[in-house]
């Protein structure tokens, strides 16, 4: 158990999916009270009973998409794990079952107490902190043996990972006037986003070095979109696809090791596709 819940896990994002989970998340509350009518809400009316989801759903966009928008550093895949994702759980729990207490005590107009709140805080742990725990163990199961079958797969079809790039030189503009940088594709490993700077890393005499320009990588992967081995591979990472000696999966998505190169390059879910398919077509 303790050493699940220190494995890597996909850390919350702000998008669309996660507001979707949120009003879904809400309906259900809602419609499960207004349905079976639990804890003693029979004598109130639907809209005070739907109350609850509303309250629901707000709390979810807040935790599950603005907190990740406004504290990228903390909700990053580069440190999130399976715990730290039941501990959100549990905490996004907590917040519920502090506002309905509050709105429990407003509706009934009565004053509070500390029962009254470990009351609310008990039937909402009832209806969300094991069936949330259990989800987020499955969920990192089935994400976990997905990537490894795909990494085992990529692998077995790929009969040579490193072929040279070309050697040909790419020129890049920076985000200063008339400022230009050039490299040779040959010798580019990968580049990693910080903030509207990009750090190049890239061989020179046989050593990995490191060069921050003055571009963010979304301008440097455009005026590098002819050029199929060089991929965007994370929101932070550009990698050469040519420079991978091996491939390996987790929940979060896919790792790529590179020659030269002691760490690791992660790829995240949604630049799977563009990985995959490279490596089928240079199969």
């Amino acid at each position: 158990m303790l050493r699940i819940l220190a494995q890597e896990y996909p850390a919350p994002r702000p998008v669309l999916k996660n507001l979707i989970i949120a009003v879904l998340s809400g309906l259900f509350i809602a419609l499960f009270l207004i349905y079976f009518e639990p804890f003693n809400l029979h004598e109130d009316n639907v809209f005070q009973i739907s109350f609850f989801g509303c309250i629901t759903t707000i709390i979810l966009v807040f935790f599950l998409y603005f907190s990740p928008l406004l504290l990228p550093n903390l909700f990053s895949d580069k440190n999130w794990k399976v715990g730290y994702q039941i501990i959100l759980i549990l905490l996004i729990i907590l917040v519920i079952a502090t506002f309905n207490s509050i709105y429990s005590i407003y509706r009934n107009s009565i004053p509070f107490s500390w029962d009254i709140y470990l009351l609310m805080l008990s039937r909402t742990c009832v209806l969300g902190i094991f069936p949330t725990a259990f989800i987020t163990f499955l969920d990192y199961n089935h994400k976990l043996k997905s990537n490894l079958n795909l990494a085992s797969n990529i692998l077995k079809n790929k009969k040579e990972f490193l072929k040279d790039s070309r050697h040909v030189t790419h020129q890049i503009s920076t985000d200063l006037k008339n400022e230009t940088f050039s490299f040779i594709e040959n010798d580019f490993n990968y580049a990693i986003a910080d903030g509207n700077y990009t750090d190049i890393c890239f061989l020179d005499e046989n050593k990995l070095k490191k060069v921050t320009h003055r571009v963010t990588l979304l301008s440097f992967e455009i005026q590098l979109k002819e050029v199929s081995s060089l991929v965007r591979c994370h929101r932070s990472y550009m990698v050469n696809l040519n420079k991978v000696k091996n491939i390996s999966g987790n929940a979060q998505g896919l790792k790529l090791e590179l020659i030269n190169y002691s760490e690791i390059i992660p790829v995240s879910r949604k630049y799977i596709p563009i990985v995959k398919e490279f490596f089928q077509k240079n199969s």
